[in-house]
């Protein structure tokens, strides 16, 4: 089993010794360190209902988690979240950056594009040397891009243009998720929008600059490149702008959405810390 956790949810892949997925999900954060023990458990126990079925739960060899949040591998301390209904599971951590690019396939070049409540690009070559770059926290934020939007158009007469700006930044501030932004950033769009499009190319735009800020580090021509995250994949305004972009960039370059990539990472570093010398066969599998 492996889990990939972005803070706010988490996906999960179930597939056997062999590189074969069995069942896909997502579910609430086990992230214990925003959402406390008693929450990450209880979502922990609904995924493995979910995946494995409760009662099968037993046959799970192994487990790795792996976690988008800014913590290092050693301060996860996984006993206190599995205890009860993982135990004779074989529990580990893997770095989020090296599942990510792990659960990718293909490429002497990948890089992993994240487009979310963060902005970041990791890169690997043939070498396995990994190389990132993100943006600024305060600058990809949602609402601060907003408020900037806004300033800019200062002054000029309420349209609906600047309205439409008004109910994004009103429902990222009750609480909405990037889901609904992107739905509703999509939709002003699709209705002529044209301060919904300035702000879903510019995150586009920030978006691809840092593939090209990597792009001195490829060794090939045709890197793979993966897409992830809300507002990438969420946006179909971002997505199609990126992919655009890039193709225009890298024309060999070979894009795709990898919205389980993390995920399946963690799910193969399980597999294969148990079968070594399976490599090819699993990953074959996996890929398949």
């Amino acid at each position: 089993m492996g889990i990939a956790d972005n803070d706010l949810f988490a996906s999960v892949v179930v597939g056997d010794p062999s590189g074969k997925v069995i069942a896909t999900s997502v579910g609430g954060s086990v992230n214990y360190h925003y959402w406390g023990l008693e929450q990450a458990r209880a979502n922990l126990m609904d995924l493995v209902h979910q995946t494995v079925g409760w009662d099968r739960r037993a046959s799970l060899a192994g487990a790795c988690f792996t976690y988008k949040a800014d913590f290092a591998v050693t301060e996860w301390k996984m006993p206190d979240l599995v205890s009860g209904f993982l135990e004779g599971t074989d529990v580990m951590v893997e770095d989020f950056a090296t599942s990510s690019l792990l659960g990718m396939h293909g490429g002497e070049d990948r890089l992993f594009l994240v487009g979310g409540h963060s902005g970041l690009a990791v890169f690997e070559d043939s070498t396995g040397r990994q190389l990132q770059t993100r943006q600024e926290a305060l600058m990809w934020n949602p609402i601060m891009r907003l408020n900037s939007k806004l300033q800019e158009v200062a002054g000029v007469d309420r349209n609906q243009c600047v309205e439409d700006l008004l109910y994004l930044k009103s429902q990222i501030a009750l609480g909405k998720g990037l889901g609904v932004f992107t739905d509703i950033l999509d939709q002003r769009v699709s209705q002529g929008s044209s301060l919904a499009l300035e702000v879903a190319y510019e995150l586009a735009y920030d978006l691809v600059q840092m593939v090209t800020s990597m792009s001195a580090h490829f060794r090939g021509l045709e890197p793979v490149i993966g897409l992830y995250g809300q507002i990438l994949l969420g946006s179909q305004t971002i997505r199609t702008r990126v992919h655009h972009l890039l193709s225009l960039l890298f024309p060999q370059c070979r894009i795709v959405d990898v919205p389980l990539a993390p995920a399946k990472g963690a799910y193969l570093s399980s597999v294969l810390t148990r079968r070594s010398g399976f490599e090819q066969e699993v990953i074959t599998n996996l890929f398949n």
